[in-house]
């Protein structure tokens, strides 16, 4: 979502008695899209608190997208108080989640807020932010998050993902919010994991020293870990930052985004050298997965997909000689009888340090990796085998759309295209006067 400098005036409310008159003159409805039951018949009554244009400017239409939206704090309690969204050609609300709130660069504090918004292409909507009271009232959606601190369960009607924590053998533990498995609900409830008890399907990033062993972000069980959830009905998310024993020299930072009817979540990461160290592997961006997929795909230079399958021994020796960018667009793997694929959408890649030069890596690339129970598995090489000194302030960041979809037969790759173009062309939210 791209955001253009917000000239927001003053908050002012009318009544409690003229809005609580405004909510028993709206009857409910339901928008089937992913369930969101909104009113009706409201849109010219209350006081608008922001008014917003969200423009679509690539010609790329959205059945479903979510844009995030900053106005002042409510003076008001809000546990008394929703906040919704009445689109301005519509007789019709929307639900607005609040995620958060953060002081703006004058000190005054801000109110975040999500809502889900469809838009056709070169299409222009208004939007008028409002306040009523029943926050208690329920938002239908499909999503749900079921668990406690990090040992969650989140669920959409695409996936189930499984952030629970689990202890392999040797009693070693991988610590909760951190990827364990998948299940797509939409292909019999196939689940993406590994037999292994040791291994989660993604736990980047990781890394190893020489003189210690291999660790990832799901071993960041450290007692002075930093973790901050925000759950609700469109959007749930999931911050963790911290350090590893053994790399105490490296800051982790990572962030999950799950999102109501929608069939990717998002996973973004910074990999910070407080102190200058030594790395024989630095990696990112990696799902690793039991013998579920037959073939891969990523786009070549010029952006035509190559099809490769993945248990072809000359599949290996062509990566081998041809591998594929560390900055390629996406890949993905794909059951060709099974129709059910899962991918990588890379949104934002920067091996910039603090300083804004570059930090150092070691023949950078993604890899198509082999492993145990004929398992396969993609990553993104940063430090791939050599040992390297990393100094203070080297930084490594990135983030990646996660996608599961089902496969078109003339084209596989059209689903993951469809969604590239669309994430990596967000709409243009502007705040209006």
């Amino acid at each position: 979502m791209k955001v253009w400098y917000n000239p927001i005036k003053k908050l002012f409310l009318k009544s409690k008695e003229r809005l609580s008159d405004l909510k028993r003159r709206c009857p409910f409805i339901l928008l089937p899209m992913i369930g969101i039951t909104f009113a009706s018949g409201c849109q010219g009554d209350g006081t608008v608190l922001l008014k917003i244009k969200v423009e679509e400017t690539e010609g790329l239409e959205r059945s479903l997208e979510y844009i995030t939206i900053d106005l002042p704090r409510l003076k008001l309690s809000q546990k008394d108080y929703q906040l919704y969204a009445y689109p301005g050609n519509s007789n019709a609300k929307i639900p607005v989640q609040i995620i958060g709130s953060k002081h703006d660069n004058k000190g005054n504090q801000e109110v975040h807020g999500v809502l889900p918004i469809s838009i056709g292409g070169h299409e222009t909507k208004e939007y008028f932010i409002k306040a009523e009271p029943g926050r208690d009232s329920k938002t239908e959606t499909d999503f749900n998050v079921k668990g406690s601190h990090l040992d969650l369960i989140v669920e959409n009607k695409h996936y189930t993902a499984s952030l629970k924590e689990y202890i392999g053998h040797e009693q070693q533990k991988l610590g909760s919010g951190h990827l364990g498995n998948l299940t797509l609900k939409e292909f019999d409830d196939v689940v993406l994991a590994r037999k292994n008890p040791n291994l989660k399907i993604h736990w980047a990033p990781n890394f190893s020293k020489e003189d210690l062993s291999y660790k990832t972000m799901a071993h960041l069980n450290s007692p002075d870990s930093v973790f901050v959830s925000t759950k609700g009905p469109f959007y749930f998310s999931l911050f963790r930052r911290g350090r590893i024993e053994g790399y105490e020299k490296i800051l982790l930072q990572g962030k999950y985004r799950f999102y109501a009817g929608l069939p990717y979540f998002i996973f973004e990461s910074e990999i910070l050298f407080t102190e200058g160290d030594s790395l024989n592997l630095l990696r990112n961006d990696e799902m690793t997965m039991d013998s579920l997929f037959t073939h891969l795909a990523f786009p070549k230079a010029g952006g035509t997909p190559i099809h490769l399958p993945l248990y072809d021994e000359s599949t290996m020796t062509y990566l081998d000689e041809n591998p594929i960018p560390d900055d390629a667009p996406w890949l993905f793997f794909y059951n060709k009888y099974k129709s059910y694929a899962f991918g990588s959408i890379r949104l934002h890649y920067d091996n910039k340090n603090i300083h804004g030069d570059d930090s150092p890596t070691d023949n950078k690339h993604t890899k198509i990796t082999a492993s145990a129970n004929n398992g396969r598995y993609w990553n993104r090489r940063l430090i791939h085998s050599k040992n390297t000194f990393v100094p203070k302030g080297s930084k490594y960041t990135e983030k990646n759309a996660y996608i599961l979809f089902k496969i078109d037969e003339k084209d596989p790759a059209r689903t993951i295209k469809y969604f590239y173009e669309r994430l990596k062309n967000p709409v243009m939210v502007r705040y209006m006067d």
